[in-house]
């Protein structure tokens, strides 16, 4: 075992602890994070099995592959992003528009 393995399985550790920590999430949601500390655990401590896998693919070291992966996966993950983003803005200027249509019609009663 080397030096840098524990240290990468702590941070990911400390990691997922505070994902469940600090935010409320779905069951679905939970689960590809513990399903993404475990694989990520395995191939920190199986770095063998990653070039392995990536043999098999195609590609020619396990760190090339993780990337190749990751990098689809986390633009996937900013479009769900923008889209939430999108969503709350939306339901903002909802809900402005109706604050600002009570306001409007309270101050209209109030001066009759």
């Amino acid at each position: 075992m080397i030096l840098i393995q524990p240290v990468l399985v702590f941070l990911l550790l400390a990691s997922v602890a505070l994902y469940f920590a600090r935010f409320r999430s779905k069951l679905w949601d939970r689960g590809i994070v513990i399903a993404i500390f475990v694989t990520a655990t395995l191939f920190i401590m199986q770095p063998e099995l990653a070039n392995r896998l990536a043999a098999i693919a195609g590609v020619s070291r396990g760190a090339d592959l993780f990337f190749y992966i990751t990098i689809p996966g986390l633009a996937f993950a900013l479009l769900l992003l923008l889209s939430r983003i999108r969503q709350l803005e939306q339901r903002t200027t909802l809900l402005v528009r109706e604050l600002a249509l009570l306001r409007a019609e309270s101050g209209m009663a109030e001066r009759r």
